[in-house]
């Protein structure tokens, strides 16, 4: 059954994939969850990713509005979406705008304008859009008749089928499971647990562990309201994260990594921990954040979305001031990447310092803001892009001990 709940979580936080699943739950209904087919809420989800710069919303609400599936067509308002996404280069979106102007759906029928769209479609190497600039160049439509441009988009519409069909037969192959697909499914059902034992905890950072752990070095937290977030991606927006609802006493605290070298997955990191006591902890609680609904502080989930492949540990203060240092670098360097141009630099040469717990290019850096050098604990977040749970660990006084996340669980990966 569909973890429906944190589905919605993690829409109501704007995660695309979140918005979009929704939307597609909603048009056509989930059984195992009981959910019947809802058009208004389908079309809610995917206008709120569509606002968002999701390209496939924007052909999904096309298609609700003019294919009649759903309703009675509306051409003009699927037009506006068609419009939407062409002007991202979406060759489908383009093909369709093409043929409202043929057909007079929505818009003044223009067969030349119909041509241009389809032309745009078709040097953007969609097979079907080129086809029919070979028809209309063979019937005079929208554009002046040559068979030899005709013979041209035809020949060209025949090689992109075939590379096409020849690319579906290849993804078609890959989808047969092999052993580390199948790992990384059921690693996605254990990271969406909400539950975390603590001998398993013990497993990965324990001493008699299989694999490797390492401290990062000591992480300080100023005024100890913590944040995990992915620090490419989230960390650089206000809204995109939220602060932890319990806090810590402010000092610096070691940061620790559990690594695996498996031959299904390579090196990966398992597991980071902020070790804030010496005490071990005896349970463990989800560590909730707060989040401001209505004007009030409110708690929420726990955990953090991935989307840059990489997690942190950091303080409030020093997200505020990554964010000083991110709008001051880009003002320097307009157009640049701050992860190529900049952060790729000192992640490698945190491999050249510690090759052993970390892939080339690197996967750790504890980071010095140049502005005020306070600290961000940044690690690679496992298989990469996803959602993460992070927890609270409690000691026997009833106290904070520490703050893990777990990426992965080593046993699927053997």
């Amino acid at each position: 059954m569909l973890d429906f709940e944190r589905l919605l979580n993690d829409a109501e936080n704007g995660v695309l994939p979140a918005l979009k699943f929704l939307g597609d739950i909603y048009l056509n209904g989930y059984e195992e969850n009981n959910i019947e087919p809802n058009l208004n809420k389908a079309i809610e989800y995917y206008e709120k990713a569509a606002d968002k710069g999701m390209e496939e919303t924007l052909l999904d609400l096309g298609y609700i509005y003019c294919s009649g599936r759903y309703m009675e067509p509306d051409y003009k308002k699927g037009f506006v979406y068609y419009e939407r996404a062409a002007a991202l280069g979406n060759t489908t979106a383009l093909g369709n705008i093409g043929m409202a102007y043929c057909q007079g759906f929505g818009v003044k029928k223009d067969a030349k304008k119909g041509f241009e769209y389809f032309m745009k479609a078709a040097e953007g190497g969609h097979p079907l859009a080129m086809q029919q600039v070979s028809e209309m160049y063979r019937d005079g439509v929208g554009v002046e008749k040559n068979e030899e441009l005709s013979a041209y988009w035809l020949q060209r519409a025949e090689e992109q089928k075939k590379k096409d069909e020849l690319e579906e037969e290849q993804q078609k192959n890959q989808k047969e499971k092999n052993d580390f697909e199948t790992a990384f499914e059921k690693n996605l059902k254990f990271i969406s647990k909400d539950t975390i034992e603590v001998d398993f905890v013990k497993s990965i950072f324990g001493t008699s562990s299989n694999l490797k752990q390492f401290t990062m070095g000591e992480c300080e937290f100023k005024t100890g309201k913590v944040i995990t977030a992915d620090p490419l991606y989230y960390l650089k927006n206000l809204k995109e994260f939220f602060i932890k609802e319990k806090s810590i006493a402010p000092g610096k605290y070691p940061v620790q990594i559990a690594v695996m070298d498996s031959d299904m997955a390579g090196l990966r990191i398992v597991g980071a921990r902020l070790k804030v006591k010496e005490k071990e902890a005896v349970q463990y609680e989800l560590a909730k954040c707060l989040a401001e609904k209505n004007g009030q502080l409110m708690t929420t989930y726990a955990g953090f979305p991935v989307e840059c492949g990489m997690g942190c540990f950091c303080d409030e203060q020093a997200a505020t001031s990554y964010r000083n240092f991110l709008s001051t670098w880009y003002q320097e360097h307009e157009n640049g990447n701050i992860y190529t141009d900049y952060f790729a630099q000192l992640f490698e040469e945190s491999y050249q310092k510690e090759p052993t717990y970390q892939r080339k290019g690197g996967d750790l850096l504890l980071w010095n803001n140049p502005l005020d050098h306070s600290q961000i604990a940044m690690f690679a977040s496992g298989l990469g892009d996803g959602y993460y749970t992070d927890f609270w660990g409690i000691d026997e006084t009833g106290n904070i001990c520490e703050l893990i996340v777990i990426f992965l669980n080593p046993e699927l990966f053997k």
